[in-house]
């Protein structure tokens, strides 16, 4: 702003912004990029100031904000610091994302939060994240030790929650589902870590999961015609040394296992005229359904199919006969998540299987697998 104090002996005919009067004595003359003002010097003297242009205005053009009286030119283009409340006055920075101002002081003395960059008070600011109160609220939570999570998470498909990265690498893996398992979980006997939600509907007696197998027996033969005519032995597992030492023995001659997660759930074995299904006790209804139905087809196959039948179609019929078990039983996330997979023998095979049954039907998919080699 530029004003300069000059005599009415020079100056033509003059006329004060404010009285209106006729100036016939000593003036003001204030230049600004927008304003220009003559002001008498009794004006000039009496009137209050805008406390930002420091210009004289009329009492009645001042407005009152935030402590400051300002005309209203400059109560329109006021910036005020979205920490300090202050008008600003010099370098400002304003954030992009949010359209935050700050003013240089504040921007350049304050921490900022990890998130979103702002400035903030050291009381607004969480200590152990370094991210703002607003932001740590909308942060998810891991599911496992409840901590907000800052940049990368995981997640696991078919299984709820956000999953950070330190609980990833360090806590123990649920045998169930795979997630890692949070601050209360459960250890079998056997060993097993299962998260407090897998436990929630662990099948442990070993009476019931007797019931589900003789369950899942009767409704495979009833809607898919598949019927043993060898009774098999079943044996309800935990997860030890020695059941460990038959798995790894069978797995070396004709056999099958229903992994989850990369663990053992169920197997069958065929061996001197003698079947054997094993179930492992402690885990979730459909899951044990699907591996009772997964076991029960290989001791069907046993009786009916080539025993060189390649491990794709063993596996994929095997998959296909659990499907229409939970189908049946209206276990819909479990049926997803055994038709998602893409792993080989299981995945594959049972999209093979899959693609035979929908162009050819159920009686004439039977008669394949019972000739089919490859």
């Amino acid at each position: 702003m530029l004003f300069f104090l000059m005599s009415a002996v020079t100056a033509d005919a003059l006329t004060c912004r404010f009285c209106g009067k006729e100036i016939s004595g000593r003036y003001v003359e204030y230049r600004t990029n927008t304003k220009y003002l003559v002001v008498c010097a009794d004006c000039n003297q009496r009137l209050p100031r805008c406390d930002a242009c420091r210009l004289p205005t009329a009492a009645q053009n001042l407005l009152l904000y935030k402590g400051e009286h300002l005309c209203s030119d400059c109560a329109k283009e006021a910036k005020y610091c979205s920490v300090c409340d202050r008008r600003i006055q010099g370098r400002y920075v304003v954030l992009k994302e949010s359209g935050n101002i700050y003013c240089q002081s504040c921007y350049d003395a304050l921490p900022k939060c990890s998130v979103c960059g702002k400035p903030v008070r050291p009381l607004e600011l969480d200590r152990s994240t370094g991210v703002c109160l607003e932001c740590l609220k909308k942060l998810p939570r891991c599911a496992a030790c409840g901590k907000p999570i800052i940049g990368s998470f995981y997640r696991f498909q078919f299984v709820e929650g956000t999953y950070c990265s330190d609980c990833m690498n360090n806590r123990p893996k649920c045998y169930t589902c795979g997630a890692p398992v949070g601050d209360r979980y459960w250890k079998f006997q056997d060993g097993r870590e299962i998260c407090d939600q897998c436990n929630r509907r662990a099948v442990i007696d070993a009476g019931q999961v007797r019931k589900i197998m003789q369950e899942t027996e009767q409704l495979v033969g009833r809607l898919l015609g598949l019927k043993t005519e060898q009774p098999y032995t079943l044996h309800v597992e935990p997860l030890n040394n020695s059941s460990s030492l038959i798995i790894g023995a069978i797995k070396k001659t004709f056999n099958s296992d229903s992994p989850l997660n990369g663990s053992e759930l169920g197997l069958f074995r065929r061996a001197n005229n003698q079947s054997d299904i094993y179930l492992l006790y402690g885990l979730p209804p459909e899951i044990l359904y699907e591996t009772a139905a997964h076991e029960y087809a290989h001791a069907w196959q046993a009786e009916n199919c080539p025993l060189d039948q390649s491990s794709e179609l063993r596996e994929g019929f095997a998959q296909w006969v659990a499907t229409e078990i939970l189908r049946n039983k209206g276990f819909k996330i479990a049926l997803e998540k055994l038709e998602a997979r893409e792993d080989s023998p299981y995945g594959t095979g049972y999209q093979r299987i899959k693609h035979v049954y929908q162009n050819v039907g159920r009686a004439q998919l039977l008669d394949y697998v019972k000739k089919a080699r490859r």
